[in-house]
């Protein structure tokens, strides 16, 4: 990871230049890109992980890209790149002329893979200027973690403080007279982490010295990775301990934010009503994937939050909290798509309303998936006028899968992604084939469906039969 970082981060002398108020400009020029999409996404916040679009472009014929960007603070950006994902620190109304190494699709073994993950760099910028974040990142982190390696029996296996605390020292003498608040802070809390995972493992201590109190550092992914790890599942921690025993009670039973941050405030560690929202939104956002409270009881006082909180960070992340979970929960609305059939007319997930629909993602380069779509073939004809059976493909040559549906008689609606993978990610399909069924009213029946093989017709007709009566 390292080695590719140095391959591609280009740094030159010069100076970055201010943009027009409103927009941050990402420009530059690759051939591997003509014509090639290039998206641009922000964290909204670090507790869902929820990434939002802000900005987007298409290469031209000679791979000239120009992206204006629209943030208000500094903040993380990642470029989705084909197999890699760039990221960049980017301040408010600036322009960068960045560096991107040559594209390199997704293939389909990658597509396939419901583990794969892109390999992140830094990008490249030419002509920063002298206090440019990006570089003084990209510097510290490789220093970092060459310390990290050198010093790893010291750090994790016999930690001793003064030991840990003079690494430190050392490499702070490089960079505090950098002035810069967000790479002040970025290095603060890389040091809080080295730490707390070696000697320092009293979480109460650590809150005390990085949390209680001090302002939140919502945009810097440092502040964030701490705050992450040290209160993963706390809610399941915090109420088998005696100051935290009315936690569960407080959330299952009264479903009270009001009451939870009391509990919290048992603690001398949580003082804060600031950190305490954010303990409580951390631990309702954990608790969803866990089994010790119900998940109605959450999102209630995961609602309550967001209707009672003054602070509008906090909004934003219990609304993505929301999302996240329940955008592929039975019972909310289908994530919507608009893709082209083999007509090349859009369609939309809206137009099928009033009837129930059977969506499926696939690709003729699985075996899976083509011994299924035979057993389609026959559902369709069983459902017609009832139910809609809609494939998407994610295969790369559209045609070639017009041509085997028409060639076998696969006569159902067939839709095209054309190599956006987003419908993909908003469906969270991790295998192929998957399914989905839509009720009428356009909400999630069965999420996931079972297949064809696994008896997805019996289970239609009873529901199907249970709603005549």
């Amino acid at each position: 990871m390292r080695t590719l970082k140095l391959l591609i981060v280009i740094i030159l002398t010069g100076a970055a230049t201010i943009a027009n108020a409103q927009k941050t400009i990402l420009f530059g020029t690759n051939p591997t890109y003509k014509n090639q999409k290039i998206d641009v996404y922000s964290c909204t916040d670090y507790i869902s992980g929820v990434n939002k679009l802000v900005g987007s472009a298409v290469a031209d014929s000679l791979g000239n890209f120009r992206i204006e960007v629209d943030i208000d603070k500094t903040c993380r950006l990642t470029l989705d790149l084909g197999r890699m994902r760039g990221i960049l620190y980017a301040d408010t109304a600036m322009t960068y002329n960045i560096v991107l190494p040559d594209y390199s699709p997704k293939d389909k073994g990658d597509l396939l893979n419901p583990y794969f993950t892109p390999d992140e760099f830094l990008i490249g910028i030419k002509n920063p200027d002298r206090y440019n974040i990006n570089m003084y990142v990209d510097m510290f982190d490789y220093y970092y973690e060459e310390q990290f390696e050198r010093n790893y029996y010291t750090l994790f296996r016999k930690p001793v403080q003064a030991t840990v605390d003079s690494i430190i020292d050392h490499m702070e003498r490089t960079f505090d007279t950098i002035p810069n608040e967000f790479f002040r802070t970025y290095r603060e809390y890389k040091y809080a982490w080295l730490k707390f995972v070696s000697y320092m493992r009293d979480w109460r201590y650590m809150s005390r010295e990085y949390f209680d109190g001090r302002a939140v550092a919502y945009e810097n992914p440092a502040y964030m990775d701490l705050f992450n790890q040290m209160f993963t599942n706390f809610l399941k921690f915090y109420m088998n301990t005696r100051e935290g025993e009315r936690i569960y009670s407080d959330i299952a039973l009264s479903k009270s934010p009001v009451k939870a941050k009391q509990t919290l405030s048992n603690s001398l560690a949580i003082t804060n009503d600031t950190l305490q929202e954010m303990v409580l939104l951390k631990g309702i956002h954990d608790a969803l994937y866990d089994c010790y409270f119900t998940t109605s009881s959450l999102l209630i006082a995961l609602d309550s939050i967001k209707a009672t909180t003054k602070i509008q960070q906090h909004k934003q992340i219990a609304q993505d909290i929301k999302l996240k979970n329940q955008v592929t929960r039975v019972g909310s609305m289908a994530p919507e798509f608009c893709l082209a059939d083999t007509a090349g007319v859009y369609r939309s997930v809206d137009e099928y309303k009033g009837r129930y629909v059977y969506l499926n993602f696939v690709t003729i380069d699985s075996y899976a998936c083509v011994q299924d779509l035979e057993q389609l073939k026959l559902l369709n004809e069983k459902t017609k006028g009832v139910m809609d059976v809609i494939s998407i493909s994610i295969d790369e040559d559209f045609d070639s899968v017009k041509n085997f549906f028409k060639r076998n008689g696969y006569n159902w609606t067939l839709l095209d992604t054309k190599g956006d993978m987003s419908v993909v990610e908003s469906y969270k399909v991790k295998v192929y084939p998957s399914y989905f069924l839509i009720d009428v009213d356009g909400t999630l029946c069965m999420s996931p469906a079972t297949s064809p093989s696994e008896g997805f017709e019996s289970r239609f007709k009873q529901l199907f039969q249970s709603r005549r009566h």
